[in-house]
């Protein structure tokens, strides 16, 4: 995680949370939200590594219930979602994989069409190849896991 949190410090990287670990370029995919199509088809990444490292681990490949989790800034702070306590338990001893791509390949998405440069998500409008992998685990998500909330005890 640091080598991760290290190349975040510099502002010259994207990153993609994944439970796959053979990815050799990644292909425009259609991007939904509230299960509609979420503008051009793309390559999604995001800034802040601990969003990518928690996409990485908290997975339908991870997890085998139905669960829904989600992630984003709430009064300025990081918050990380999940369903119920059962999606945290099933996460022991999972990996996941952070994609590395060079930050000047994507720019800033917004629903609303005004993008900022601390936008949340980055998209690439190509098929693109990244820089490196690094393999995560749920232990890399204990920076964050003290903080993770459960839906049925908000």
């Amino acid at each position: 995680m640091k080598e991760l949190e290290q190349l975040e410090e510099t502002g010259k990287y994207v990153f993609h949370g994944s439970p796959h670990s053979d990815i050799t370029h990644f292909e425009l995919r259609q991007g939904n939200h509230n299960g509609m199509p979420d503008g051009n088809p793309a390559v999604s990444a995001t800034p802040y590594v601990e969003f990518a490292v928690f996409r990485a681990i908290i997975n339908t490949t991870n997890i085998s219930i139905p669960f829904s989790s989600r992630f984003g800034f709430q009064d300025g702070k990081r918050e990380f979602i999940v369903s119920s306590q059962e999606v945290l338990d099933q996460i022991q001893n999972k990996k996941g994989f952070v994609y590395v791509f060079d930050k000047k390949d994507f720019v800033p998405y917004s629903r609303d069409g005004i993008a900022y440069s601390n936008n949340m998500e980055w998209r690439s409008y190509k098929t693109i190849s990244p820089i490196s992998v690094i393999e995560v685990t749920v232990d890399d998500l204990s920076t964050i896991s003290p903080g993770v909330k459960i839906l049925d005890s908000e």
